[in-house]
């Protein structure tokens, strides 16, 4: 550990903590002490009065100096050219712009929320932190960076239309699934089964209508009140909740794949806010029937499915699915 010079490249009271850490390390407690080694240490460059008797007196005639504003004018060109990207560490990003704006000696909520605005060019992000600081009296600045963080987090686990996704089931650990083969009872339609995590278990999730107070910058999101459609990648079917059938095994009703639109909901389980997120625990119904699985299974040509029906019986665990992204 060196004892740090003062040459105007950084914010006077950074620097004294610098040299009073190093002071304190070396076991000197002094103030008079301390102060007399600032003083020494600050580059000749810098001519600041003689008869300086306190910190504060030390750190208001290093602000007075040129030096100081030149150093907040690099400082604060480097925050308005901070732009944040996805691919970037967000605790990175926001320590380095707090240091910047201590640097600068910003401090009013405002002008923070317009330069962290600034700093990232998505529709979502910018709509979503506007809605979100709007109107909030904050306590403390701390609060924009964690809405700012929120947002961000949320950005990047929410699913939206288009996407490719898995559906695990909660009790079972298995993950919902489709493929060529069709029941030999019931619909005789393409099987729907829950199964380890392969090929056969993604699907592609499309819209079949918004709900009403969605706004134009939530389109591409699944929300919560949407009516969706989830299409079986590999098949390309539709996932179906069908009412007409009864399941192979425990007569519950059909779950089976077909081509056309098949509407369901997506419904939360524990009250997750609007967007429909990637570890969302969820339930899908339609109609009042809910998608279920367990331990039960059936056979088709020496092959095991576990089953997966639908029901309009009380929900409970063995309904709950939490949802998957797969890039």
């Amino acid at each position: 550990m060196e004892l740090p010079k003062y040459s105007g490249i950084i914010h006077p009271k950074e620097w004294l903590k610098q040299v009073q850490t190093f002071c304190y390390f070396k076991q000197m407690s002094n103030d008079q002490e301390i102060l007399n080694i600032c003083k020494l240490m600050i580059d000749s460059t810098i001519i600041v009065p003689g008869e300086i008797n306190s910190f504060n007196e030390l750190i208001k005639a290093l602000k007075s100096h040129p030096t100081f504003n030149i150093f907040k004018n690099s400082c604060n060109k480097k925050l308005q050219e901070m732009k944040y990207t996805s691919e970037q560490d967000i605790a990175e990003f926001l320590a380095n712009f707090r240091s910047l704006c201590n640097n600068v000696e910003i401090n009013n909520p405002e002008e923070i929320k317009i330069l962290l605005i600034n700093s990232y060019s998505n529709n979502f992000f910018n709509n979503e932190f506007i809605k979100r600081v709007d109107g909030i009296n904050f306590d403390s600045i701390d609060k924009i960076f964690e809405i700012f963080s929120d947002v961000i987090s949320d950005e990047s686990k929410i699913i939206k239309y288009g996407s490719s996704i898995a559906l695990k089931h909660v009790a079972t650990g298995k993950y919902l699934s489709s493929c060529n083969t069709s029941y030999q009872t019931g619909s005789r339609c393409q099987v729907v089964f829950a199964s380890e995590k392969l090929a056969n278990s993604l699907w592609n999730v499309s819209c079949i209508s918004y709900y009403n107070e969605k706004e134009s910058y939530q389109y591409n999101t699944v929300c919560y009140n949407d009516t969706i459609c989830l299409m079986h990648k590999a098949t390309n079917s539709v996932l179906c909740l069908n009412s007409y059938y009864k399941s192979p095994t425990t007569g519950h009703t059909e779950v089976n794949c077909k081509n056309g639109n098949r509407y369901l909901k997506c419904n939360s389980t524990n009250n997750n806010g609007p967007y429909v997120k990637a570890k969302d625990i969820i339930t899908l119904s339609y109609d009042g029937y809910t998608l279920r699985s367990h331990d039960f299974t059936f056979t088709i040509n020496n092959k095991t499915f576990q089953e997966v029906v639908c029901h309009k019986e009380r929900t409970g665990g063995n309904d709950e699915w939490q949802i998957e992204i797969i890039k």
